[in-house]
């Protein structure tokens, strides 16, 4: 096990060739592991013949000691072959105790071949984790139907792990510190890949505010009765310019779209605001937004679990209160500053 040294994170490149919020996020728990075990940080970038000058600075600039930029033809873009076997080739050559992913759909599709290949211990979608006794990191992630949280291991090496977006904040990027460079061309020419990238789309919803990175969000739950009150949310949102969610029982209940779910089975959101409105606060919605800096909660319901984590709660029926406080705000022209 002595031969395994270092932590890995592996990166994931916006179209303009930049590190990810994601992947930015991910060098928070690397440090973490890295100073505890007196082992490098390691960013990894798959970056075909791409220009990731941004990503690499940033790398340093947020902590790494090194930057390994796998190169190959077959890697300008995604294809998850080939991307699977540039990475399963890096770890076999080099031997990481530790590889982090950012838990996204893309690292949900390779990461598992690369488990395979590296015949490595895979533990997906982390909420939280830490340095166990036994050398070997203890990660928190949900079971049984996400309606418990459980601490589980691996004991195969390297330990791949991916973690869930806004499960630790940012660490602050700091221009005086670089990493080292080193590049790994990789002889990917064997590989058969079984789907060609025909074209790309952007997005209609580019320029809406993400959830998962807005500083206030407010969301609503079974509390507001019906869908048809769930515009309260919205101009609730409009008015202090945030970004909307929901629960997992309103999401199951065909209220609002799965996009728009905060929880363990939904986005992780770690606002500087985060309004709770008629929602109860189920492990499994307070596990996706207890890293809110302040917490407002309105419920009927005085006893909700909620209102533990609330810095400040009201105990009324959220379809009577959230209209006077939408009017206020509109009237007083008040912002919310954060």
């Amino acid at each position: 096990m002595s031969d395994f040294q270092g932590v890995w994170v592996v990166a994931e490149l916006t179209a303009e060739g930049q590190l990810s919020e994601a992947s930015q996020e991910l060098m928070t728990p690397a440090r973490l592991l890295g100073d505890k075990l007196s082992q490098p940080v390691i960013g990894v970038i798959l970056a075909g013949s791409q220009d990731a000058a941004q990503a690499v600075g940033l790398f340093g600039q947020l902590g790494a000691n090194q930057v390994l930029i796998l190169t190959g033809d077959a890697l300008n873009t995604y294809q998850v072959e080939a991307y699977s076997a540039a990475l399963s080739d890096a770890i076999n050559q080099r031997k990481p105790n530790i590889v982090l992913f950012s838990a996204t759909t893309t690292t949900a599709d390779f990461a598992p071949r690369v488990a395979i290949r590296t015949k490595g211990g895979l533990i997906t979608n982390a909420s939280d984790l830490d340095l166990g006794a036994s050398g070997s990191v203890e990660v928190t992630r949900s079971c049984y139907a996400e309606s418990l949280l459980s601490s589980v291991s691996a004991s195969a090496k390297p330990q791949l792990i991916s973690i869930k977006k806004k499960a630790f904040p940012k660490p602050v990027a700091d221009s005086a510190y670089t990493a080292s460079v080193e590049t790994l061309a990789l002889d990917l020419s064997g590989v058969q890949t079984r789907v060609k990238l025909l074209s790309v789309q952007s997005d209609e919803n580019k320029g809406a505010k993400k959830l998962e990175e807005a500083d206030i969000v407010v969301s609503g739950g079974r509390g507001l009765k019906g869908p048809e009150n769930f515009h309260l949310v919205e101009e609730l949102a409009a008015a202090l310019g945030a970004a909307v969610g929901a629960s997992r029982a309103v999401v199951d209940a065909g209220w609002r779209p799965h996009a728009e779910q905060v929880g363990q089975t939904g986005k992780t959101v770690s606002p500087k605001v985060y309004f709770a409105l008629g929602i109860s606060g189920a492990i499994q919605h307070l596990v996706g937004m207890n890293t809110s800096q302040i917490v407002i909660a309105i419920n009927r319901d005085e006893n909700a679990p909620i209102f533990k984590l609330a810095d400040f709660g009201i105990v009324g029926d959220t379809t009577e209160i959230v209209p006077e406080l939408i009017r206020t705000i509109k009237e007083q022209n008040l912002v919310l500053h954060v």
